[in-house]
């Protein structure tokens, strides 16, 4: 892990000197951020992003990986209002440098795919492209749609297809979304801490922050089967589990998400039965009851501020009564759901098109649910197809869940599909307002399948060797 944060860390910081030499230099480039800090740290990243994916690296593989993470962080670094929005070039500069250095591997190597895999992109394209034609709000999503829908995510489908032959893959995997998983961590800490110093109901920062932190639940919660196994293996340093659990119920509270405590907690407890560390798991189920009892107070004594969106979340939810129908009531998602019921009945089979709930529902970017946005904005077809897709990987995992690495995979998806059918819809965020675009979500699950699919086609005498490395493709 060392011998991967040391380099990267180097660039990142050459890539920030540059940026900042060059905003000296050229003072025009302000423009681009609020501040100078905030003009450097976006210049630096897409440097970084550019540099990473063209300079000679052993390390190129976690790069492609960690990009749609960094670049998260970077949206919501960015302006609140940018005025080119969401979808802008500008915006989406991290995806398209990671899109061509994609295509150079899969143009040299090939994509090895097989058929039913070839058929599963091909499909894919066909019902994205269908899809963004007949949103109402082409316009506002035309960029990130195409580049996002019908470019990154079949190329990473492709390029990892390509990765999984190495016999280093699912060791490479887990080292790199074990460090894109305490990246995250660290990123969503900042992000709640920055955004705790204001507050008030015109208060934009905060109110994006709980946003996009009930985003990142879904994120964390499909990385640690991968970040738990790679902190399990033999040779790890037995701190290094209870660390990241540590660090994952930490940001499970201060996410101050209420889906995230009701479905994630229990989830990170599971995953610590099934991983053989049942004493670990009891401990931290003991734990995670008083801290639930007592959050609101601790977070008061560690920041007053923070205690304000803590009170925001969950100051409701003093009365008795039943969690799911508070969480109902409190957040308004059955009226938002009822929406896009009505939305669906209007046009059935194929629905409005991607993008269109934000035009034409209440003005949220999806309906608080994978199943209404999905009805909404694709219909019946759709549906059948998401599903179907979900299904597959479901089935995947199951007929191979006889060991516990396979049960961890097989628990992270339907966990997820549990927190964005009742938190919202974490998938492909492509809003049309100054937010946040992403890909994210399918990235983690087409690594869910590749992962799964390189563990069968092991050889006989087990993984490669500790420290062997994925190479010939950079």
């Amino acid at each position: 892990m060392v011998r991967l944060i040391v380099p990267a860390g180097i660039r990142a910081m050459v890539s920030i000197g540059i940026a900042w030499a060059l905003t000296m230099l050229f003072d025009s480039l302000l423009i681009f951020g609020e501040n100078t800090l905030q003009t450097v740290v976006v210049f630096g990243c897409y440097i970084y992003c550019a540099a990473t994916l063209l300079m000679p690296s052993g390390n190129k593989f976690f790069y492609v990986i960690s990009i749609p993470v960094l670049t998260q962080f970077l949206h919501l670094f960015q302006k609140y209002d940018f005025p080119a929005g969401a979808n802008s070039l500008w915006r989406l500069l991290p995806f398209l440098f990671v899109d061509l250095y994609m295509l150079s591997v899969l143009i040299r190597f090939g994509t090895g795919l097989s058929r039913v895999e070839k058929v599963v992109v091909a499909s894919w394209v066909i019902s994205g492209f269908v899809s963004i034609t007949i949103s109402p709000n082409l316009a506002g999503i035309v960029t990130g749609a195409c580049t996002l829908i019908l470019f990154t995510i079949p190329l990473y489908f492709a390029y990892l297809s390509v990765m999984s032959k190495h016999p280093a893959f699912p060791g490479e995997l887990e080292r790199a979304l074990c460090l894109t998983f305490i990246i995250l961590a660290l990123g969503t800490f900042g992000l709640v801490f920055y955004g705790a110093q204001y507050k008030g109901a015109s208060n934009l920062l905060v109110t994006r922050n709980i946003s996009d932190t009930n985003v990142t639940m879904a994120y964390f919660i499909l990385l640690w089967p991968f970040a738990l196994h790679y902190a399990g293996r033999e040779g790890r340093s037995p701190l290094l589990t209870p660390l990241l659990a540590l660090l994952f119920a930490l940001v499970v509270i201060l996410s101050f998400s209420r889906g995230a405590v009701f479905i994630v907690l229990p989830y990170l407890v599971f995953s610590l039965f099934v991983a053989g560390n049942w004493q670990r798991g009891v401990w931290l189920a003991a734990v995670g009851v008083v801290t639930g009892i007592y959050s609101g107070d601790l977070i008061g004594l560690m920041n007053a501020e923070l205690a304000y969106s803590w009170e925001l979340r969950f100051g409701d939810f003093n009365a008795a009564g039943p969690v799911l129908q508070k969480i109902q009531e409190v957040s308004g998602r059955a009226e938002i759901r009822r929406i896009a019921y009505q939305l669906f009945l209007e046009r059935p089979l194929f629905g409005h098109g991607t993008g269109s709930f934000e035009v034409l529902g209440p003005g949220y970017r999806e309906a608080h649910s994978l199943f209404f946005t999905v009805l909404a904005e694709q219909g019946l077809l759709g549906m059948v197809y998401l599903y179907g897709l979900f299904a597959t990987l479901g089935l995947h995992l199951c007929k191979r869940a006889t060991d516990y690495l396979h049960r961890l995979l097989l628990a992270a998806l339907a966990a997820y599909l549990l927190f964005v059918h009742s938190v919202g819809s974490v998938f492909i965020i492509i809003p049309t307002k100054s937010l946040t675009i992403n890909c994210i979500a399918p990235l983690l699950l087409i690594c869910m399948y590749f992962y799964s699919k390189s563990m069968d086609n092991r050889p006989p005498s087990g993984a490669a060797a500790p420290g062997a490395k994925i190479s010939g493709y950079d």
